[in-house]
């Protein structure tokens, strides 16, 4: 069951495919750079070894990057590549090597595998600043490089091209992919919305026919009953129902879930669903829409039913804390062996991938909570765009 939200990647899955292709991208630079190196070690020249070691610990250091995708190797790397780049920039410009400037296919390589670090930042803003910092350190030792070989300094034309390719893209990319999400989040609005209304209608269909069977039940009893007083009893009776349909008991039993806590029971046999989730939400003054039937929770067993429970207190519990709005949107359903819950928010968002590792409320409290029960939960969310949380468990269990 969809809900209306995407099956494909998402915004984090897009951004590590970016980062890894030009990851790869360096190691093939660096690759090819150390291939020369050694070549022309072997045609006779000492410091070709010493220029292959560089570039693989150069590419060594690019690997961890990618395993810890964390600032403190990011900057790491920017710093052995541009004790690097200097190095090479020396070495290449010797007289022997007959290079007129420093704009060269040689000196570029390392140039060129600074600008594919992709940093620690998922995001395109983010990217982009890591690439300008790298652009900057593979420009400044080139310099050094220079002044030391006491050759002419150059721009790398080869850096400078693929340093301004790799903004656009990314701000291409950025902007495409936040109008999507806006798109997304219009979507599922609107798929809400429509849920709603058919609910209502539902509901209102059935207040009619509730008020129609009950006004002929009774006249059919008056008129049956003959002249003279009317039974006590069939009195009895019709006072009980008028106040019923007059008051509004029978509308929070048969509203579907519409409004605040109150509303959120079981038709079948008036135990309370998701009561911890909607208590969370009173104490916090969260307020609460509900579309779908609360009895497809009656095909998880009570113990899976609880821990769903708490997840979605935990959801909502997380929109009071940081979304910055005070309504909240859930949405009920089942298919394929599974019982669904969406959380979703129109709030200041953030970005998953981001949170820090003390913050254990949504992986402990929700993700590890969910997958005890071989069940999952998935996260869309953009700063400034809101927060959609997708809770599936595995119908029937303990």
């Amino acid at each position: 069951m969809t809900l209306g939200l995407p099956g494909d990647v998402s915004r984090d899955s897009v951004n590590r495919a970016l980062v890894h292709a030009g990851h790869v991208g360096a190691w093939v630079y660096l690759g090819m750079g150390a291939v020369v190196a050694i070549s022309l070690a072997i045609g006779g020249s000492p410091k070709g070894w010493i220029a292959a070691g560089l570039a693989l610990l150069m590419a060594g250091t690019l690997s961890l990057v990618a395993v810890y995708r964390s600032v403190f190797w990011s900057v790491l790397y920017l710093v052995v590549g541009g004790g690097v780049t200097l190095v090479l920039t020396v070495f290449a410009m010797q007289s022997e090597h007959g290079l007129a400037t420093t704009d060269n296919a040689v000196i570029a390589i390392p140039c060129i595998a600074l600008l594919l670090v992709g940093g620690a930042g998922a995001g395109s803003v983010a990217a982009s600043l890591w690439v300008v910092a790298a652009y900057a350190v593979g420009q400044v030792a080139t310099y050094a490089g220079s002044v030391v070989s006491d050759s002419e300094y150059r721009v790398s034309t080869a850096a400078t091209i693929l340093a301004l390719f790799i903004v656009v893209v990314r701000t291409v990319d950025g902007v495409t992919r936040h109008s999507g999400l806006r798109r997304q989040a219009a979507l599922v609005r609107a798929n809400v919305a429509a849920r709603e209304a058919t609910a209502r209608r539902d509901h209102e269909l059935e207040a009619i026919t509730r008020l129609h069977d009950t006004a002929m039940e009774h006249l059919l009893a008056i008129a049956s009953a003959g002249s003279g007083p009317i039974d006590d009893r069939l009195r009895a009776d019709i006072r009980q129902d008028l106040s019923l349909l007059v008051g509004r008991d029978w509308v929070e039993q048969h509203s579907g879930g519409f409004g605040d806590a109150s509303n959120a029971f079981d038709i079948a046999d008036g135990t309370p669903v998701l009561d911890q989730a909607f208590a969370t939400a009173a104490d916090l003054g969260l307020d609460v829409k509900m579309t779908g039937d609360l009895a497809v929770l009656g095909l998880l067993g009570p113990h899976r039913a609880t821990e769903l429970d708490l997840a979605v207190a935990e959801c909502l519990r997380n929109v009071a804390r940081h979304a910055g709005v005070q309504e909240a949107e859930i949405i009920l359903g089942n298919g394929g062996g599974e019982v669904t819950v969406a959380v979703m928010d129109v709030g200041a968002g953030f970005e998953p991938e981001r949170v820090p590792a003390a913050l254990r409320g949504l992986r402990v409290e929700v993700v590890e909570r969910l997958e005890r029960e071989l069940g999952s939960a998935r996260v869309w969310s953009a700063i400034g765009l809101g927060t959609t949380i997708v809770l599936t468990m595995p119908e029937g269990g303990a």
